[in-house]
Order: C-alpha cells, then sequence, then structure tokens
C-alpha cells in the first residue's frame, strides 16, 4: 500500500508562458506595424511577415465538412460591397482626392474603400490599392502617401516630399 502515500508533483510545462509571451510578441509587432503605418513609415517586409503570418487574411472559413454550403449570391454581393460605402455605391475618388488622382495617375492606385471621416471637423482618408489617400479639411490639402513618398495638393499648390511627416513641408 506504499501508493496510497506517494506524493506527485506536477512539473509545468511552460505552455502558459510560452502563450503569453506569444501574446505579448504578437501585441508589440501589431502596435508597431499600426505606429508605422500612422507614421508613414516604409513598412513593406513588416507587412510581408504579416501576410505570411496570416494577419492578413479575411473572410469566412466555409463549414463543407458539416455539411454547410454556403450562399454564394450573399458573399459575391459583400465581396463587391468596399468598406465605408453606403449599399449600391461604389468607392471612386471625389472632390479633392480626384483631383489628386488626375495629377498622380497610377501612383495613387484605385480606391479600396469609400473616402470617410476621420474627425468631428471633417477630416477624411481613404485606402487604395497603392497607399492612403487623405483630406485636410482645416488646411484644405489633398494628400497621398505610398509609406514613404507623398504628394499633396495645397493652398500654393502642388508639392511632394519623402519621409515620415506626413504633413507637407512649410513653404
Amino acid at each position: 500500500m506504499s501508493y496510497v502515500n506517494r506524493h506527485h508533483s506536477k512539473k509545468s510545462s511552460g505552455s502558459a508562458e510560452l502563450m503569453y509571451l506569444l501574446i505579448v510578441l504578437a501585441a508589440g509587432f501589431l502596435t508597431a506595424w499600426w505606429a508605422g503605418h500612422k507614421l508613414g513609415m516604409d513598412l513593406s517586409s513588416v507587412t510581408a511577415a504579416a501576410s505570411i503570418l496570416g494577419f492578413t487574411q479575411t473572410g469566412r472559413v466555409s463549414h463543407g465538412a458539416s455539411g454547410y454550403q454556403p450562399n454564394v449570391g450573399v458573399q459575391a454581393d459583400q465581396a463587391a460591397a468596399a468598406p465605408y460605402c453606403s449599399p449600391g455605391q461604389t468607392a471612386a475618388f471625389a472632390g479633392g482626392l480626384a483631383g489628386l488622382k488626375q495629377q498622380l495617375g497610377n501612383a495613387m492606385g484605385t480606391p479600396l474603400e469609400c473616402e470617410h471621416s476621420t474627425s468631428a471637423i471633417g477630416d477624411t482618408i481613404q485606402q487604395t490599392t497603392t497607399g492612403l489617400a487623405a483630406y485636410n479639411k482645416s488646411t484644405n490639402t489633398a494628400s497621398f502617401t505610398d509609406g514613404w513618398r507623398h504628394w499633396a495638393i495645397t493652398t500654393r499648390g502642388p508639392v511632394n516630399w519623402e519621409g515620415t511627416d506626413s504633413n507637407p513641408p512649410p513653404g
């Protein structure tokens, strides 16, 4: 009956600590990615790493193995609707951003979403296939960046610059 008095010691495998470490690393990585986009830094290597890790994948998982058949018509309608667009609206450049697109051409890409407000005063942004277009209402400036290069139509005319500063250089 010696087995009754045995004490079992539980060895920790460290899986909880590993999981916390992965969460902290992922949070740091995503924060750096977000901050880089806000500052306009060239983050192509981070974006590629995020894509490889699956952070950029969107869409629903179909449950074909359990007999679920997705409604193809509904999914096609959802795919056609761009973010921030009203029903039936397609993403397009308007106002000052349309004028900037005329000057920049293919460098500005095509819109991925409808222009939408980012502030109470009327500032707007619009994601494109090649970067981010923005309109600053207080300075009446339409601008576009690919992450490093910037273009804008200001009250003194068109300007372009490079770097992390999203504001046009003083002129």
